[in-house]
């Protein structure tokens, strides 16, 4: 009798272990508990959600998780996964609803007329004050509020400079600002992603001040993104003397350093009072840099400063100023040529 009991245990204990792990498997594989994952809608109150650049649907789900939009994010991703519209979600601040279904928070999320905040779009070569004024008149935070926030520069972890400022030092760019947010908080997200920029291009910090300067007059110099290198290259060629120059360091002597002293907007040229200006930044009457950027430079510029091409220029001029197409030279008897084709250009629009 002993061994058909002992049999029967082992037929029942193989049933046991079978069960198990058929159960493991299908609660593994088979959402049973599909509705219990997601809310029963329509949901309520007001939640909102940031999606940043380069979020994926996970990372989205994620966020609608933890700001109890959605319940869980299965549901969230599958319905994502499924969706070929859901790659137009853009990045934002979205206002949204409380506990609700994973679809109706995907459709929210694709509908731009729950974009809340404010978004805003800062152009490369804006001066600080261009972009207090931009960013005042697109939010409700005052110009003095910035003006304010900005004297402690160094408190947003921005290293002490010689210009003693934040000039040039805030990334330009598209920004979703909170409805609540203070021109500290505005700064600082400014300032962080221009410290992304820096450091994904492996500048070390002890060349930011100059590296971001030298950008700024190539961003505000010439027009056309292709022409940055070519700048950055005279920049360093005339402070170095190189060529024609013999040894001796040259002054830049660059209007967009005359502009930014005089407040003026960039425009061909200057007259010779402006260009007798007295102030550090005057690149007429001082050799060197000015002492710190003159504007936000932007992803190419910078680029340009961290590998500009090889060349002997020491001039540049723009010969039309409608297509903002640029001559470089290495003499000055070519750059002369350049000039001549400039002020002909000139004399046909008369």
């Amino acid at each position: 009798m002993v061994l058909p009991v002992l049999l029967v245990l082992l037929v029942v204990g193989g049933i046991a272990v079978g069960g198990v792990q058929g159960y493991r498997w299908v609660t593994s594989n088979v959402n049973v508990e599909q509705e219990a994952a997601d809310y029963p809608g329509p949901g309520s109150g007001e939640a909102i959600v940031e999606v940043a650049e380069g979020d994926t649907g996970t990372d989205i789900a994620g966020t609608l998780v933890e700001q109890g939009v959605i319940k869980t994010p299965g549901p969230f991703v599958n319905i994502f996964s499924n969706t070929p519209d859901a790659s137009r979600i853009e990045p934002g601040i979205y206002q949204l609803k409380l506990e609700m279904t994973s679809s109706d928070a995907l459709d929210a999320l694709l509908d731009p007329q729950n974009l809340a905040g404010h978004r805003v779009i800062i152009p490369e070569g804006r001066r600080v004050a261009q972009i207090w004024e931009q960013l005042a008149a697109e939010t409700d935070i005052p110009v003095e509020d910035f003006e304010a926030a900005a004297q402690d520069y160094t408190s947003y972890g921005i290293p002490e400079n010689s210009a003693k400022s934040l000039e040039g030092y805030l990334a330009p760019g598209r920004y979703d600002i909170y409805e609540d947010a203070t021109a500290e908080d505005v700064i600082t997200m400014m300032w962080e992603r221009m410290e992304k920029e820096l450091t994904g291009r492996g500048i070390a910090e002890a060349d930011w001040h100059e590296s971001l300067t030298i950008a700024s007059l190539a961003e505000m110099e010439v027009r056309n993104p292709e022409d940055y290198g070519k700048v950055v290259r005279t920049i360093r060629n005339r402070l170095e003397g190189a060529g024609e120059a013999d040894g001796s360091p040259m002054k830049l002597q660059f209007d967009s350093t005359v502009h930014y002293v005089t407040g003026k907007s960039a425009s061909v040229g200057t007259t010779d009072a402006e260009r007798a200006t007295d102030s550090p930044y005057n690149t007429y009457r001082y050799g060197g840099l000015p002492p710190g950027p003159i504007a936000a430079p932007g992803a190419n510029a910078l680029d340009a400063v961290d590998a500009p091409p090889e060349g002997d220029w020491l001039y540049f001029v723009s010969v039309n100023t409608d297509t903002g197409e640029t001559k470089f030279a290495a003499t000055w008897a070519e750059h002369e040529e350049n000039v001549a084709e400039w002020q002909a250009w000139a004399a046909s629009k008369g």
